[in-house]
């Protein structure tokens, strides 16, 4: 009972060291938060509370986050091909640069169609830590689940944001994993010396001879027989990849993708 108390608690320790190191990451490297309801959508409160939710975001996943308001694509400060993608990649670009860690989210309530559309795009390094399907199912849960029209876009965009912290695993940087082995190692090396202490009458033994009882075990006869052989190919599949799926006029580029409803 003992022990198993003890690796309990070592496996608690080592869990909870390593949940530490992502955050303490993330920490390091300044990020910040943005949300221009640009379309008048919110209320303040809501505006307040939602800005709250990214701030969050930002923190937790350590990386940019940019989340917008659009009534159309006219009037913007920055140049851009005239679609629903680039300008909300451009848009994210004026904020915070090109190809720079982060997240952003474009609510546009009248694209180059005419149609409503939510974009969700990741950049620098989390083109890799938001996929192009992850974008989807977090877009799809939103219109799904909170679709705007019945319950207001507040629980409509916050549903986005949690979606995205959910998605979205923290940076590490190159000496966290190290430095969390060593610190494992390091507490194993401690629980194992206990219990060598506690093995006092224990000693070590050249051989296996004295776990063997006589005349236990006796090999008659021995015999291989060959039976059939089966000799079954599968195609080596091809790597294929869902990260940087578009680029933007400013050079950036991107994973995710946009879905009207």
């Amino acid at each position: 009972m003992m022990k198993r108390i003890t690796a309990i608690l070592f496996a608690l320790v080592l869990i909870f060291s390593v949940a530490l190191l992502p955050a303490s990451a993330a920490g390091e490297a300044s990020y910040s938060y943005r949300f221009d309801d640009n379309a008048d959508l919110l209320t303040d409160a809501e505006e307040q509370a939602l800005k709250e939710t990214l701030y969050d975001v930002c923190s937790k996943c350590g990386c940019n986050i940019v989340f917008f308001t659009a009534n159309d694509l006219n009037g913007a400060t920055f140049t851009h091909t005239g679609t629903a993608q680039d300008y909300t990649q451009r848009y994210y670009e004026t904020c915070c640069g090109v190809n720079t860690d982060g997240v952003v989210c474009g609510l546009i309530l009248r694209d180059e169609d005419g149609d409503r559309q939510v974009l969700l795009y990741g950049s620098g390094k989390c083109v890799k830590r938001l996929s192009d399907s992850e974008s989807k199912d977090i877009r799809d849960n939103a219109i799904s689940k909170h679709n705007p029209d019945s319950k207001g876009y507040y629980e409509f965009l916050n549903s986005i944001a949690l979606g995205v912290k959910s998605a979205v695993p923290p940076h590490l940087k190159w000496y966290m994993l190290p430095l969390a082995l060593l610190i494992g190692f390091a507490i194993a090396m401690i629980i194992m010396s206990i219990f060598k202490k506690q093995l006092k009458s224990v000693k070590m033994e050249r051989g296996a001879v004295n776990y063997v009882r006589q005349g236990s075990m006796n090999v008659t006869a021995s015999r291989d027989t060959y039976l059939y052989s089966t000799v079954s190919r599968t195609a080596r599949p091809k790597e294929s990849s869902s990260s940087g799926s578009s680029h933007s006029s400013g050079g950036g580029s991107y994973s995710g993708g946009g879905s009207k409803f």
